[in-house]
């Protein structure tokens, strides 16, 4: 197996992430990515050891000063639309479904029943 380049943190979060969905056992997994099982055991505990690591520096026992991370936003903040539940439900004879929900006017819930009463008696 070659030596390779120091790797970052984030590179080794990855790549121990990255195992269990790869279907290789971990001596093949590490094979295939040029590590050692005795290195990807290490920083898996190191990894798993992490959060209370976090906590402790959170709690004043770290030499690093906080520091602010980068947030994504997701592009939309609407609320998806939801449907109120139809209050009436009329069914016609030919299989047409119309369905009025409890919140409509009662100016087009008049024009709908007029409209209806006209095509029923053409």
């Amino acid at each position: 197996m070659a030596r390779t380049s120091r790797r970052t943190l984030e590179q080794w979060r990855e790549l121990i992430q990255g195992w269990p969905g790869s279907g290789l056992t971990q001596a093949e997994y590490c094979d295939r990515h040029g590590i050692s099982v005795s290195s990807f055991h290490r920083w898996r505990e190191r990894l798993r050891q992490e959060p209370n690591a976090v906590e402790a520096r959170l709690a004043g026992g770290g030499s690093q000063p906080p520091r602010l991370l980068p947030v994504q936003l997701s592009q939309s903040t609407a609320i998806p639309h939801r449907e109120p539940a139809a209050a009436l439900t009329l069914v016609f004879p030919n299989g047409l479904r119309l369905e009025i929900g409890a919140d409509v006017a009662a100016h087009t819930l008049g024009a709908v029943i007029d409209l209806v009463q006209t095509r029923a008696s053409a």
